[in-house]
């Protein structure tokens, strides 16, 4: 039984971790760039913030063009394209 519980419990952890990529957090930070974002860092997988229709969710952070801090992920899945979402 206790066995059971580990393997649940580590592929839970496996499943939470292959949710966000870091070929859409370099492509999103490229756009962010692009419209005058700076300081963007990755925050890893965020739980919530994608619809039910996206594969990945890859938190971010950042700062906009008065210096404020934003936060938001980047949001993809099969054959669709990046969507950058904002909190």
């Amino acid at each position: 039984m206790k066995s059971i519980i580990i393997c649940s419990i580590f592929l839970l952890a496996i499943t939470i971790s292959g949710c966000s990529s870091s070929n859409d957090f370099e492509k999103g930070a490229k756009q962010l760039e692009n419209m005058g974002y700076t300081d963007i860092e990755n925050t890893g997988y965020s739980a919530f913030c994608c619809s039910d229709d996206d594969s990945f969710s890859t938190g971010f952070s950042c700062k906009d063009k008065q210096g404020k801090t934003v936060k938001g992920c980047f949001c993809s899945g099969a054959l669709k394209g990046l969507t950058i979402r904002f909190e």
